[in-house]
C-alpha cells in the first residue's frame, strides 16, 4: 500500500509541469537559485566570499542566474542577477558583426542584490529590481525585529519605511510572488505595471511632430491664429512673414508658438479651426500689486508662460468635452506629490513635491515623470519654466519668472522602457540636456490629451 502511494506521488510529480514561482509583473524568479546558494553566500565572512568565483545557476524553467560578490569602499554585494542577451559588435577583418551576448547585470529586472557592511560582516538590505527601468526598485531592511520596506523611482521614495510583515532573513529565500502578496496594500506596485499599448497616440503624435520639424524655424513673439496666419503673440497684430514661408511649406514660430502649433493639431480636427489667441493671454496668477512681483508684473509678464500653458490645455479640454472650460475649473495642472522623500549625496531629505503656481524642481522632473507615465499613459503635458532672475547690480529682490516653455512626453516603448521626449521652440532636445540647460529652475506641467487625430498645420 506504502508502494503504491508513493509510486502515485512520483507519478504525479512527474505529471505536474515545471514553472517559476508566478507573478503577475513577469519578475524572472531566482527563488530557486537563492535557495540552492544561501547557505554558502549569504553569511559567509567576506575574505571566504573573496575566494569564491562566481556562479551560474538555473531555475525551474532554464532561466539562468549568476551568482557573484561585488565591493565598494563600505559595503559588498552578494548579487543573484538574471541573464540578460545583449547585441555587440564585433570588429573583424571581414568588418562589424553583430552578435548576441550573455550578460548578466546587477539592475536587470528580476535581479536580487543583498548589501553587507563591510566592517561588522552585518546585512544592511535587500534591493529587487522589477521593471526594465533600473531606477525603479524596491528595497528591505531590518530594523532591530522589524523589516522595513521602500519602493524608489529615480532616488525619491514613492514609500518609505513600510513595515513588512517578515523577518529579514527570509527574504533571503522568499519569492517575489510571495513578497507582492506581503506588500500588496503597503507599497505601490501599481508603478511598476506597466502596458505598452497604452501609449500608442503618444508614439503617433511624437513621430508627426518630428517629421515636421525641418518646416519649423524659430522666431520672435511669433504664432498662427484660428485661421492659421501669421500674428504676433504680444498684441495679435498680423505678422508679416517672408513668400518663401507658403512656397515652401514653412513655419515661423517662437517659444510659446510652437507649442500652439502642437496643441492646434489636436483641437482643428474636431473643431475645424485653431486655438483662439486672446483667450491664451489671460492671467491665470494674482500678485499682490504692493509686492515685488506684482510690481514687476505691471511692468512686464512674469507669468506668461504659465499663463499661456494652462490656457493652451484649458482649450483642449474644452474641444475634447464640447463644453467651454476656464483655466480654474479645467483640473489641467499637475499638482501630484507622489514623493516623501529623496535620496541624495548628504542622506535622505525631505522633498517638497509640486509648489503652487511654481510647479515641480527640475531636478525631481524625472521621477515625477514616470508616475505620470504609468498613472496617465495617454496625456502628455505643456511644460512652463520659471527661471530665477537676479538684477545687474545685484541689488533688486530675487525674482523668478515664467519665459519658457516646451511639451513633453513621458512613455514606456515596446519593451517596456521609460523614455522621455522633450520639443521645445521647435527641435527636439535631450532630456538631460533640457535639466542641465534649466538647472536650479522650476517647471510647471498642464496636461493635455493625445490623441492619434493630430494634424498640426
Amino acid at each position: 500500500m506504502i508502494k503504491r502511494c508513493v509510486g502515485a506521488m512520483l507519478l504525479l510529480l512527474c505529471m505536474m509541469p515545471l514553472c517559476a514561482e508566478y507573478n503577475r509583473l513577469g519578475v524572472p524568479d531566482s527563488t530557486v537559485v537563492r535557495r540552492a546558494v544561501a547557505d554558502r553566500w549569504f553569511s559567509a565572512p567576506l575574505d571566504e566570499l573573496r575566494q569564491m568565483r562566481a556562479e551560474i545557476r538555473v531555475n525551474e524553467i532554464g532561466e539562468r542566474f549568476q551568482v557573484r560578490l561585488e565591493e565598494n569602499a563600505t559595503e559588498f554585494v552578494v548579487i543573484v542577477a538574471p541573464e540578460v542577451q545583449m547585441k555587440v559588435d564585433f570588429y573583424t577583418e571581414h568588418g562589424v558583426e553583430t552578435q548576441l551576448s550573455s550578460e548578466y547585470p546587477g539592475t536587470a529586472d528580476g535581479a536580487w542584490l543583498l548589501f553587507r557592511d563591510t566592517a561588522t560582516g552585518k546585512a544592511k538590505r535587500i534591493r529587487w529590481y522589477m521593471t526594465r527601468n533600473s531606477d525603479v526598485y524596491v528595497q528591505f531592511a531590518p530594523d532591530r525585529t522589524r523589516t522595513l520596506g521602500d519602493f524608489v523611482i529615480d532616488g525619491c521614495y514613492a514609500a518609505r519605511s513600510v513595515p513588512v510583515g517578515c523577518v529579514f532573513e527570509q527574504l533571503y529565500t522568499t519569492s517575489f510572488a510571495d513578497v507582492l502578496k506581503m506588500t500588496e496594500n503597503s507599497l505601490p506596485w501599481r508603478y511598476a505595471e506597466i502596458f505598452p499599448g497604452a501609449y500608442t497616440p503618444k508614439y503617433k503624435m511624437i513621430n508627426t511632430i518630428r517629421r515636421n520639424l525641418l518646416r519649423i524655424s524659430y522666431a520672435e513673439d511669433a504664432a498662427y491664429d484660428e485661421n492659421g496666419k501669421p500674428v504676433h503673440i504680444s498684441d495679435g497684430k498680423p505678422r508679416t512673414v517672408d513668400v518663401s514661408e507658403k512656397e515652401d511649406d514653412t513655419l515661423s514660430l517662437s517659444s510659446a508658438g510652437f507649442v500652439k502649433w502642437v496643441v492646434d493639431g489636436l483641437v482643428e480636427p474636431i473643431s475645424g479651426s485653431y486655438t483662439k489667441m486672446l483667450p491664451l493671454v489671460q492671467p491665470t496668477v494674482v500678485y499682490d500689486p504692493l509686492s515685488y512681483a506684482g510690481m514687476k508684473e505691471a511692468e512686464e509678464s512674469i507669468s506668461f508662460m504659465l499663463d499661456w500653458t494652462r490656457n493652451l490645455a484649458a482649450a483642449r479640454l474644452s474641444v475634447q468635452a464640447r463644453r467651454n472650460y476656464r483655466y480654474e475649473e479645467s483640473g489641467v495642472d499637475v499638482a501630484i506629490d507622489p514623493f516623501s522623500g529623496e535620496l541624495t549625496e548628504n542622506g535622505i531629505m525631505q522633498t517638497a513635491g509640486y509648489i503652487r503656481n511654481s510647479g515641480y524642481a527640475i531636478a525631481r522632473l524625472r521621477a515625477v515623470l514616470y508616475v505620470l507615465a504609468v498613472t496617465e499613459p495617454t496625456y502628455c503635458y505643456l511644460a512652463a519654466v520659471r527661471r530665477r532672475y537676479v538684477s545687474a547690480n545685484g541689488s533688486a529682490p530675487e525674482l523668478y519668472k515664467f519665459d519658457q516653455t516646451a511639451v513633453i512626453f513621458p512613455y514606456f516603448d515596446a519593451n517596456g522602457r521609460f523614455a522621455i521626449t522633450v520639443f521645445e521652440n521647435g527641435t527636439e532636445v535631450p532630456f538631460n540636456t533640457f535639466v542641465q540647460k534649466y538647472k536650479n529652475s522650476f517647471v510647471h506641467l498642464a496636461r493635455v490629451l493625445t490623441s492619434e487625430e493630430f494634424f498640426p498645420q
